[in-house]
């Protein structure tokens, strides 16, 4: 090229570059284009096209002018850089991530494509890699707010939200006026259980961009944990209208719906979810609860198995070696029947180990918590009940307890509700009738909370709708004729050490240590009230007149719109009449109480 053609490609070079900061993109691509034209041999150009065509939203143009680039010059970090970017704008991850692996080799200081690096290893799942390289990032680009955005992200995945709080908040100084910082930052907080600040976070965030589905869709969710469960219908219907394929919004909505009581809304929801993700567990899993709350049990029980590939599920995490039993003949094998997730379901799914082992042709072998193996060492049929502490016993297939209504294709006609399915020891219950003889009312006993399971988020979010505190019952301890008995453990048995004044609550629990001990006292005793509890299922087990007193968006297990329950003949439920209003079912409670204890 003469001397006049390079001065004329240097002056449309520069050109294309101010057309580029000033955002004229499209006016960019050409001048690059033009410049390409006259510099064949040229590498930068054709990488300023790339970028150029990226911003345009031309992915496959742009990775055409890396590539370009690169034939020319293949050390050229910012060709590979702009390559992976716009193969992560594509949504073509792994290429991408090679992409900008070679461009942090050959570049290892270069912040954007660390940044971009970031994204893609977090969108891929590898989440430690992904903190690993955003770390870096942040260190080499301290004024950036991007990569502390990304972070931010990155740290919440990897359940590190406390430190994610520190990077999104780095980020909101370094950018106000930052919708995905304010995004991440409630997302932190959500996991740190700090709703209100998280709900005001999304919020922010849905001020500085209106059209943002995904903080929609998040502040549904903190909606729905503070039971403003119809605006949160509302929150997912915007994201819905943002980005209609997007079926986090539609689980959302099923969540929100099912929480507003509106349940065939909410099974709607989740199928459209479905459809959308059909492979994915939690919304399925979501799904069941809704079903099962219906009384559609086949359905909900097929729903109900995708427990097991959740992310967070143990059985995905930590599986039993050996085959699942299927439901058919066991043929002189030994199949073991175990525990999942908390002492009440335990004592209500126990009632099938009986039936399997009556039918016969194999071997029963049931694995329980602890504190559950002297209650249920006398199941008629199981050979053993051992402990989850110990090692596995031998067995040929498996199948955790809460998976047996679905191998038996149990309905609500077929559910084996008769009870007593579980017994006290005799001499045991007859000490404590001895010990409560002097009581001259109606003996009943009283739980007033369940295990707050603060380490897992969802658990102790559910706890806390469930549970009351033992002064929420004032009114309902001082009326006559009852004597009260505490049946609660844990760190909620405290506050019977201190009732309220003017009532008397007996305490014996400092005596009981598991729950056959428990059992013995609540054979003792004429009525059981609680929340929704394993206090609630063992007295139901029992056999033992039970008043349940359930939250509004109550267990599945209880299904919907009736007072009594198909699995204890014996049971009589007190719903919350709104989200975290105890006071009308405590009303009705009391009515009843007074009642029962003059007749």
């Amino acid at each position: 090229m003469n001397t006049i053609g390079a001065v004329e490609a240097d002056r449309l070079f520069a050109a294309a570059v101010a057309r580029h900061q000033s955002g004229d993109l499209a006016g960019a691509a050409a001048l690059y284009r033009h410049v390409a034209a006259l510099l064949p041999e040229a590498a930068a150009p054709l990488v300023n096209l790339g970028f150029a065509w990226q911003g345009l939203g031309r992915h496959d143009l742009a990775v055409g002018a890396h590539d370009r680039a690169l034939c020319l010059d293949p050390g050229k970090a910012a060709a590979w850089a702009g390559r992976g970017g716009a193969l992560m704008a594509a949504g073509r991850r792994d290429q991408a991530a090679r992409s900008l692996e070679r461009s942090v080799h050959l570049d290892p200081f270069g912040v954007e494509a660390l940044n971009n690096l970031g994204t893609v290893l977090a969108a891929q799942g590898r989440t430690a890699a992904a903190t690993f390289v955003l770390r870096r990032a942040v260190l080499l680009g301290p004024d950036n707010p991007q990569p502390y955005n990304n972070l931010g992200a990155a740290l919440i995945e990897a359940g590190a939200a406390a430190e994610s709080l520190v990077a999104c908040a780095r980020a909101l100084m370094l950018r106000p006026d930052n919708p995905e910082g304010e995004n991440n930052l409630g997302n932190a907080l959500m996991e740190l259980g700090r709703t209100e600040e998280a709900t005001a976070a999304f919020r922010r965030a849905l001020v500085l961009r209106p059209d943002f589905p995904e903080a929609c869709t998040n502040l549904s969710s903190g909606l729905i944990d503070q039971g403003a469960c119809r605006q949160a219908v509302l929150a997912c219907r915007r994201a819905i209208v943002l980005q209609p394929d997007d079926a986090k919004a539609y689980n959302n909505l099923g969540n929100a719906l099912r929480g507003a009581g509106l349940l065939d809304p909410a099974a709607r929801a989740f199928h459209q979810a479905l459809r959308l993700a059909p492979d994915d567990a939690e919304i399925h899993y979501n799904a069941s609860a809704v079903l099962l709350k219906l009384g559609r049990l086949r359905e909900g029980w097929a729903e109900f198995e995708w427990r097991k590939r959740t992310e967070r599920s143990a059985f995905r995490n930590t599986p039993l070696p050996g085959p699942e039993w299927d439901g058919g003949g066991l043929d002189g094998r030994t199949l073991l029947l175990y525990a999942e997730q908390g002492y009440g379901d335990v004592l209500q799914f126990v009632r099938y180990a009986p039936l399997v082992a009556a039918a016969g042709g194999g071997t029963v072998v049931l694995r329980v918590y602890p504190s559950l193996v002297r209650l249920l060492a006398d199941l008629p049929g199981v050979a053993a009940v051992v402990s989850s502490d110990d090692p596995l016993p031998p067995y040929h297939c498996h199948l955790p307890l809460m998976s047996l209504p679905q191998r038996l294709e149990t309905v609500l006609e077929t559910i084996p509700a008769a009870t007593p399915y579980l017994s006290a020891d005799p001499a045991a219950a007859r000490r404590w009738r001895q010990r409560l003889a002097g009581l001259s009312g109606l003996k009943v006993g009283i739980a007033w909370a369940g295990d707050p399971r603060v380490r897992e988020r969802g658990a102790h979010l559910m706890d806390r709708r469930r549970s009351m505190s033992l002064a929420a019952f004032d009114e309902v301890l001082r009326i006559p004729g009852i004597d009260w008995v505490s049946l609660q453990k844990g760190a909620a048995a405290e506050q019977a050490r201190t009732p309220p004044a003017g009532t008397a609550l007996v305490d014996p629990m400092d005596e009981v240590g598991d729950f056959a001990d428990t059992a013995a006292l609540i054979a003792a005793l004429d009525l059981v009230v609680t929340v929704d509890t394993s206090v609630a299922h063992l007295a139901g087990a029992l056999g033992k007149p039970v008043w349940i007193l359930s939250r509004f968006d109550g267990c599945w297990r209880w299904l919907e719109a009736r007072d009594d329950s198909p699995w204890y003949p014996s049971a009589r439920l007190y719903r919350q009449a709104a989200w975290g209003d105890w006071t009308s079912a405590l009303g009705h409670l009391a009515a009843d109480l007074r009642r029962a204890a003059v007749s």
